[in-house]
């Protein structure tokens, strides 16, 4: 079973740490230039990545390309506790970010043509496109909860190579997450 590096927790904490940082110099802009990658992927091993422009939750064999998930914080909105982070999901390089609509009365995933550091940059909260890295007793794994539907949390069909969509809180979609920083 692949396990990352450190635990989310610890990866979410030097991300916010980065980026905190990075705030307060004088050449933060040049240095914030990118987002960070990470490679996720579910508690059943099967990795998030795009296809045909729908992010998909599939297991990786040798011929998988690697997708790269790009993450910032959002600064406009604060860590509920230690343990729970505030962020934006990309794909692209961050060229596309993961957003939360209504459709029917339910929350929808959703790809938008929007750059991540653009989100980062700008002082307003972006609810639709937040999402809280909430980790758990063991600090391994993360659930990640919209922001703007509240309990509801980006989820995998145990099933492999189907769409990631929300699930409601204590539904049988995997809810687990992984994350590896790659650069």
């Amino acid at each position: 079973m692949k396990m990352p590096k450190k635990t989310v927790d610890q990866q979410m904490k030097e991300l916010f740490e980065h980026f905190s940082k990075q705030d307060h110099s004088e050449s933060h802009i040049e240095s914030l230039e990118e987002p960070w990658l990470y490679s996720i992927w579910d508690v059943n091993q099967k990795f998030l990545f795009c296809q045909n422009n729908i992010l998909v939750a599939a297991p990786r064999n040798s011929n998988s390309q690697e997708e790269l998930i790009a993450v910032t914080p959002n600064r406009n909105i604060k860590q509920k506790d230690e343990h729970t982070y505030p962020i934006f999901i990309g794909i692209n390089g961050g060229k596309q970010v993961l957003s939360c609509l209504e459709s029917g009365g339910q929350p929808k995933l959703q790809l938008v043509e929007k750059d991540i550091m653009t989100l980062y940059y700008n002082n307003e909260e972006h609810k639709n496109f937040t999402f809280f890295s909430k980790t758990g007793q063991t600090q391994e794994a993360c659930s990640i909860e919209s922001i703007a539907f509240p309990g509801w949390f980006l989820s995998t069909s145990p099933e492999p190579d189907k769409p990631v969509a929300f699930s409601h809180e204590g539904g049988t979609m995997i809810t687990l997450f992984y994350f590896d920083k790659k650069k």
